[in-house]
């Protein structure tokens, strides 16, 4: 059967009104382990646990092993420290040898984070 100028046209129209534009990309989100803030991924600090049972701070965010994310602040750090929170949700206990390193780290890390701030 023979389509009509009418008709294909129609169709033709249709399909070329406006392309969807993409919804735009939500921003990961992330809770901080010690203050219970949540906020998005690239503003926060994680804490790791590599596979071997090291504790650092990962300012990437992608290094493998069990990871608790944390404010780049001292405070959040101390309050995480001192309340064992940091510990639980790494599941490992943390010494004080380990806690200072950890506090540099943080520093290091909040700087890069923050811009120097």
């Amino acid at each position: 059967m023979r389509r009509t100028a009418r008709s294909s046209e129609a169709r033709r129209s249709a399909s070329a009104v406006k392309p969807q534009a993409a919804p735009p990309r939500k921003l990961p989100q992330r809770t901080c382990v010690a203050c219970r803030t949540t906020r998005a991924k690239r503003d926060l600090v994680r804490v790791v646990r590599s596979p071997l049972g090291e504790l650092s701070v990962d300012l990437r965010g992608k290094a493998p092993g069990r990871g608790a994310y944390l404010d780049p602040d001292r405070a959040c750090l101390e309050r995480g420290l001192a309340g064992g929170i940091l510990a639980k949700a790494l599941e490992t206990s943390i010494d004080d040898l380990t806690a200072d390193r950890l506090r540099g780290e943080l520093a290091a890390g909040a700087k890069t984070r923050t811009g120097g701030r």
